[in-house]
């Protein structure tokens, strides 16, 4: 079985993502391989056979505007559908019996189409990690065309179900799995209690300085500390970021990291800490669910968490607390509860994050695309 990777070879969600699914197939009996485009060198080892893929080498937006973007996104479509055409020709001659692709737009089915891929002798696997409103006509469209191509099948990573009566029957809505890899292992609990934030920081985000005033003017009755990550992502954020560190590193309760962590950093990270803080407020995490979310799931770490992100899981699963950072004297109040009740809470908190392990398992996971 083959994973299909054109989006970019560098470290970042796309080879995570991979990486949990390389795992998963071979966790289920399956001897995964991937398949490149030409020259495309992966940030790190999975361990298995990579298949070059003709056709030209990746294409970058990196640092492009304007009409070059435009330039560069036909250029990008053009090589996609030959690299679907490759993977046919590479699929046939390493006897490889299905193809997946990870982290799909509906611009690939557009590909797709042009493509000998289209009429596929093996199983291709389409999986797209949610579908937003503004996305979904253009996407259902495309899923449409596909309704006759008997072996191409459309997965949807989701927690909702925004389609009804309108899903095609070759497309399937299937949950998420965990994102953490079998290398990360379980920590006990830290002494103090370790509370911490990991990702990029752009400049106006107000949860994070919510945050940060909330918790330099409340006291708890247990030791705590936090940790946040802030990676600026622009020259603006960067200052932004030194502003804020300034102001709040003489609290010795808050440790700030401004540098990027990749690969086994980042789950280490996460182990790290005892609870993740996720104050994620764009309309955006209704319909796309959260990787870290995911990784803290995976990595048995109660959250504190906005009702925006993802809302399903602590629907179902309560494990951990809401925040409502519109709120600056309910978020006080809200972080101080967490903090004092977390011994008299962490039974339950642990049993939710059990269940949704099992519920969110990569074994599960695997088992429904594949079904």
């Amino acid at each position: 079985m083959a994973i299909l990777e054109t989006v970019k070879a560098s470290a970042g969600f796309e080879l995570e993502f991979d990486r949990i699914i390389i795992e998963a197939l071979q966790e289920a009996g399956h001897e995964p391989v991937m398949m490149m485009p030409e020259g495309a060198v992966l940030d790190q080892d999975f361990h298995v056979p990579v298949h070059a893929l003709s056709g030209g080498s990746i294409i970058s937006y990196d640092g492009v505007r304007g009409l070059k973007r435009l330039w560069r996104a036909l250029q990008r479509e053009c090589r996609r559908v030959r690299w679907f055409d490759s993977a046919v020709e590479v699929a046939s001659a390493e006897r490889i019996d299905a193809i997946l692709l990870t982290t799909a737009t509906y611009r690939y089915l557009r590909s797709l189409k042009k493509s000998r891929l289209f009429f596929s002798k093996i199983p291709v696997y389409f999986i797209f990690l949610g579908v937003n409103p503004q996305e979904k006509p253009k996407f259902l469209a495309r899923a449409k065309q596909c309704m006759n191509a008997e072996n191409i099948h459309l997965c949807i990573t989701t927690l909702r179900d925004d389609f009804e009566k309108e899903l095609p029957p070759n497309v399937r809505l299937i949950k998420p799995p965990v994102m953490i890899p079998n290398a990360c292992i379980r920590q006990a609990e830290h002494t103090p209690l370790r509370i911490g934030f990991f990702g990029h920081y752009r400049k106006g985000e107000k949860s994070i300085e919510c945050l940060l005033e909330a918790i330099q003017t409340v006291e708890f009755e247990r030791p705590v500390r936090f940790v946040f990550q802030l990676v600026p992502t622009t020259e603006r954020d960067g200052q932004a970021v030194e502003a804020i560190v300034k102001k709040h590193e003489k609290d010795a309760r808050i440790t700030f990291h401004t540098e990027k962590l990749l690969q086994d950093d980042w789950y280490n990270a996460i182990q790290s800490v005892d609870v993740v803080i996720l104050p994620y407020t764009a309309e955006r995490y209704l319909y796309n669910w959260s990787a870290i979310y995911f990784t803290a799931i995976g990595a048995y770490k109660p959250v504190l968490v906005t009702r925006i992100l993802n809302p399903e899981v602590m629907a179902e699963y309560p494990l951990g607390e809401f925040l409502d950072l519109d709120d600056a004297e309910k978020v006080k109040c809200q972080i101080v509860d967490f903090v004092n009740f977390y011994a008299e809470k962490k039974k339950g908190y642990q049993e939710a994050l059990t269940r949704a392990n099992e519920a969110y398992s990569k074994k599960e996971f695997i088992r429904k695309i594949l079904k």
